[in-house]
């Protein structure tokens, strides 16, 4: 299992995404946050949409996303999930897509 975190910019477009990712079997549900990023000399608020899925749904939850909610702000990354309680595992491999 995965924690895939995919950043922009809009919280209308990360309740869009959700919703695609639940009906694509790619979720069982989301998280959305509203973050800000501190750089060199610069402040951006951005919308972190995350949300755990099956690590070899990667790739295609990546080009799905991109191809349906490109953009130049969109920004998708995963981590891995070490540990994971027994019946949220157990319900993610039974409504989640089949690999």
């Amino acid at each position: 299992m995965i924690v895939i975190d995919i950043v922009q910019r809009s919280e209308k477009v990360a309740i869009e995404i959700s919703k695609y990712l639940i009906q694509n079997k790619y979720a069982i549900h989301t998280h959305i946050d509203t973050n800000k990023i501190f750089g060199n000399n610069s402040e951006m608020t951005t919308v972190r949409l995350f949300f755990i899925t099956k690590a070899l749904l990667f790739d295609s939850i990546y080009n799905d996303v991109n191809a349906k909610f490109g953009s130049s702000d969109l920004l998708i990354y995963a981590s891995p999930v070490s540990h994971i309680a027994k019946d949220f595992g157990d319900d993610l491999r039974l409504k989640l897509k089949a690999v």
